[in-house]
């Protein structure tokens, strides 16, 4: 194992875990979560519970966290994923003329697999079977 010590294998995990969270855009969902309580809180002042939250989620009435939260998604949505590379793939390729060398072969061969007979396979449950006393009664 690479990480042989505990605490390595959890400080991985962590890391790891944090990463993740980071790479499906974790950090903007909390910050909408944030402002949909906010937004909820606000809203409940003014009015009932049910009428915040139906005015929380409808989408008219944007705090302005979530108008940020908007305009960073757009933002996010119009950088691309992949890196554009402008060089052209023929520069990569190898030319007809560059040999590359063929990898070695050998011959592979499995062991002697024994033969076993279907009875000694199969082990027979213990004679008479046990049964517990309370299971009787």
């Amino acid at each position: 194992m690479f990480f042989a010590h505990p605490i390595l294998r959890h400080f991985a995990i962590i890391v790891m875990a944090l990463a993740l969270f980071m790479a499906i855009g974790g950090p903007l969902a909390l910050l909408q979560g944030v402002a949909w309580v906010g937004m909820v809180h606000d809203f409940s002042k003014t009015g009932t519970l049910s009428e915040a939250v139906a005015k929380t989620f409808d989408g008219h009435h944007l705090c302005p966290l979530c108008q940020k939260l908007v305009k960073a998604r757009a933002a996010e949505e119009k950088t691309p994923v992949t890196m554009k590379v402008d060089k052209k793939a023929e520069v990569f390729i190898a030319g007809s003329s560059a040999s590359v060398p063929v990898p070695g072969s050998r011959r592979f061969t499995y062991g002697p697999v024994p033969f076993v007979l279907m009875p000694e396979r199969f082990i027979a449950p213990p004679v008479p079977v046990p049964i517990s006393s309370g299971l009787l009664s």
